[in-house]
C-alpha cells in the first residue's frame, strides 16, 4: 500500500475563491499558488489517528454538564437556532470532533499549537455526513486532517483547502465559532447543549475507549507553550512570520473576506471593545470582551448600521446601540429592543489564531488599525418605530404633528408591502438634510419623532422643509410640507 508521502504530489493552488455562504469569507491564497505544500509536511511525531477524532458524541444540557467550571474554554457554536458547547480539553485531545448540528453535518477542530478553533461544513453533495481525522502531520505546526473517504486527501486545518487527491483545490466552507468561556457562552445561548468526554469514539478499540472515560487524560499536555514566546514543538517553513509586530503567541481574530484578510490583535482591544470597520466592501462589527471575540455583519435588511456601547440590563458584560435607529442589541447580536427588536445580526465565519501561525500562512494581512469605536454616539435626531400591528391598505404619508414644530415633531406613514423605502428631510432647494429612514421594512403603520437635526446631528435652521417618502420598488411616493419655528 502505498505511504501518505507517496500519494501527495505537487500542488499548484489556484487564486480565485468561490464562497458558498451569502457573505465571502474564503482568503486570498495567490501566495500560496508556487508553493509545494506537501513539501512542507512535517511528522507530529504520532501517527494517522494518533490522535482520535471523536465523531458524534453525547451531550448534555447545561445544567448538566457538572466536568466543565464557568471559566473552562469551550468552542461554541450556533447554527438553525440550535447551540452546541464543545469544552476545550475535547481539542487538546481529540483535535476534530464530528458532529451534527440541526440538518447539518459539520467538524469542529482545534489545533492545539496554533490555538485555532475551527468549524467547517461537513455535509457531502448527497447530504452524508463526512469524517475528517487526524494525520499526524503538520504544516507551519498546524493541524491537517485527512478525508476519510479516499484517506488520501489532505486539508490543513488554517487554509482549508485540500492540497492532494481528486478533491485537490477544493476549500472546505468555514462556518461561525466562538471560543470563550463555559460560562459566558451560558449567558449568551442558555439552551445549549455541551458535548461530554469519552463519548464518540465507537470507532476505536474499547481498550482506548476506556482510557478516554478518565477525565484526567484531558488535562493540558502542552505545558506552557500557550504563553512562552519562545517554546516552538515544530518550525514555521511557509514563510517567515513578522515578528516585530506582534509576539509570538499574541493571539488574534483573524477574518477573510473578499480578497483581504484582516487580524484584530487581543492585546489591542483593551478590556472591551465594540468596533465598526470594512473589509472589502463588508461592513463588520467586532464585539469583544476578556479574550471573546464575535464578528458580525452589520448590514441588517438591506440597510448598514453603526454602533456603540452602551450601559444595558441582563447578565451579559458588553450591550451595544446602533446610531440608526437607537435599537437595543446584546452581544449575542440580537436586538431586544426598539424598532429592530427580534432582528439578530448575521456572525461572520472566522477563527482566533496565534500571530506566528497567522502571518506564517497570511503574511499579506492587514492589521486592526484602532478605528471605529464610537465613543460618544450623535445625538438622536430621528426615530423611527412600528405603531401598531395592523396592516394598512394603501400607502399614505401623513401630515406631520404639531406643525410648525419646536422642538420635536412626529412623521406617520402606512406602509402596504414589504419593500426597500427612502424618507428623508429637503431644503427648499432640494438639497438633502437628513436621511430619516432608508432600507427594508415590513408592511405596516409607523410613526418617527425628528428633532430638527441634520445627518451630524446639528440643529437646521427655522424655515420651511419638505419630507419625502418614496419606494421606487413599490412604484410609490409621497411629499409634504413642514415648518421649524426656533
Amino acid at each position: 500500500m502505498m505511504t501518505t508521502k507517496q500519494l501527495v504530489r505537487r500542488i499548484w493552488l489556484v487564486g480565485v475563491i468561490v464562497s458558498t455562504t451569502s457573505m465571502s469569507v474564503a482568503g486570498p491564497i495567490d501566495h500560496l499558488a508556487s508553493i509545494d505544500l506537501t513539501a512542507h509536511l512535517r511528522g507530529g511525531g504520532v501517527p494517522r489517528d494518533g490522535i482520535p477524532a471523536m465523531t458524534n458524541p453525547d451531550f448534555v444540557p447545561a445544567a448538566e454538564a457538572f466536568f466543565l467550571a464557568d471559566l473552562d474554554a469551550v468552542i461554541g457554536v450556533y447554527i438553525d437556532g440550535v447551540a452546541k458547547a464543545y469544552p476545550e480539553a475535547l481539542g487538546w485531545r481529540h483535535e476534530i470532533i464530528n458532529d451534527q448540528i440541526g440538518d447539518r453535518f459539520i467538524s469542529v477542530t482545534l489545533c492545539p499549537l496554533t490555538g485555532t478553533p475551527q468549524v467547517f461544513d461537513a455535509t457531502d453533495e448527497d447530504g452524508f455526513q463526512i469524517e475528517f481525522g487526524v494525520s499526524g502531520l503538520l504544516i507551519n505546526s498546524n493541524l491537517v486532517m485527512y478525508d476519510r473517504r479516499d484517506e488520501v486527501t489532505l486539508y490543513p486545518q488554517m487554509i482549508y483547502t485540500a492540497i492532494n487527491g481528486e478533491n485537490e483545490g477544493d476549500r472546505l466552507t468555514l462556518l461561525p465559532v466562538v471560543h470563550t468561556t463555559f460560562g459566558r457562552w451560558k449567558q449568551l445561548h442558555p439552551d445549549t447543549q455541551v458535548a461530554e468526554f469519552g463519548s464518540g469514539l465507537d470507532r476505536y478499540s474499547s481498550r482506548l475507549q476506556d482510557a478516554f472515560k478518565n477525565l484526567s487524560i484531558y488535562e493540558y499536555p502542552y505545558g506552557n507553550y500557550r504563553t512562552n514566546n519562545s517554546y516552538l514543538i515544530f518550525p514555521w517553513t511557509t514563510s517567515e512570520p513578522d515578528l516585530s509586530r506582534h509576539n509570538t503567541k499574541d493571539l488574534v481574530l483573524g477574518v477573510c473576506m473578499g480578497d483581504l484578510l484582516r487580524a484584530y490583535p487581543f492585546s489591542e482591544m483593551g478590556r472591551q471593545a465594540v468596533i465598526n470597520d470594512e473589509i472589502d466592501g463588508n461592513s463588520i462589527l467586532v464585539v469583544y470582551e476578556r479574550g471573546t471575540s464575535i464578528p458580525y455583519s452589520r448590514d441588517v435588511n438591506g440597510q448598514t448600521l453603526t454602533f456603540f456601547e452602551v450601559e444595558g440590563a441582563g447578565d451579559l458584560p458588553v450591550w451595544i446601540e446602533d446610531v440608526e435607529t437607537r435599537s437595543l442589541w446584546s452581544m449575542a447580536g440580537v436586538a431586544v429592543d426598539g424598532p429592530l427588536q427580534g432582528e439578530r445580526l448575521e456572525q461572520i465565519p472566522s477563527y482566533n489564531s496565534m500571530w506566528f501561525a497567522w502571518h506564517t500562512y497570511w503574511p499579506q494581512t492587514t492589521l486592526w488599525n484602532g478605528e471605529g469605536i464610537i465613543d460618544e454616539p450623535p445625538p438622536i435626531t430621528a426615530i423611527l418605530e412600528p405603531v401598531t400591528d395592523a396592516m394598512p391598505g394603501d400607502f399614505v404619508l401623513d401630515q406631520n404633528y404639531p406643525n410648525p414644530f419646536n422642538p420635536s415633531t412626529r412623521i406617520r406613514f402606512d406602509l402596504p408591502h414589504d419593500g426597500e423605502i427612502h424618507l428623508a428631510i429637503y431644503n427648499t432647494m432640494g438639497q438633502r438634510i437628513r436621511r430619516l429612514a432608508d432600507g427594508f421594512h415590513r408592511a405596516g403603520v409607523y410613526e418617527l419623532t425628528w428633532d430638527g437635526g441634520d445627518g451630524s446631528g446639528r440643529a437646521v435652521a427655522s424655515g420651511a422643509y419638505i419630507y419625502r417618502l418614496e419606494s421606487a420598488e413599490l412604484g410609490l411616493v409621497a411629499s409634504r410640507q413642514l415648518v421649524l419655528s426656533r
